[in-house]
């Protein structure tokens, strides 16, 4: 894996070279990588983007049901065992949402925005998008 710095506007608009930020083949379309707020377009394949998709609809389900099932454990607390229950899947949905988190961070790459906010690092590319963001800058 690679690293390589573009212009920050060309992230965000979606005119990065159409090759695969993870494999190096030719990409299919683009999603979102990076901090809330600092989120650029990087391209990839459709199962790869396929694979973003299934892992960020883990980070909200796990979430989701993590919180109703502790409100439904505290609503029915009159009953002993429900409270600790809802709390023990709480628990668990929060280590499923880290999971998730955690094998969203390794696949997407790393994105850094440099000080002055006009240049973009990413890191964990594949070295054929280095080489077509070298030949589109050239």
């Amino acid at each position: 894996m690679a690293r390589v710095e573009v212009d920050r506007r060309v992230a965000v608009e979606r005119r990065l070279p159409a090759i695969s930020v993870k494999s190096g083949r030719r990409a299919d379309g683009y999603a979102p990588a990076g901090k809330s707020g600092e989120e650029v377009f990087v391209p990839l394949t459709q199962s790869e983007f396929d694979r973003v998709r299934y892992l960020r609809r883990r980070q909200k389900s796990a979430i989701s049901g993590g919180v109703a099932c502790f409100a439904l454990g505290a609503a029915l607390s009159r009953f002993t065992l429900l409270l600790p229950l809802g709390a023990i899947i709480a628990v668990l949905s929060l280590a499923l949402w880290i999971v998730s988190t955690l094998a969203l961070k390794s696949f997407l790459p790393g994105v850094e925005i440099s000080t002055n906010g006009r240049r973009v690092e990413l890191s964990r590319v594949h070295r054929d998008f280095v080489a077509a963001v070298s030949a589109a800058e050239a």
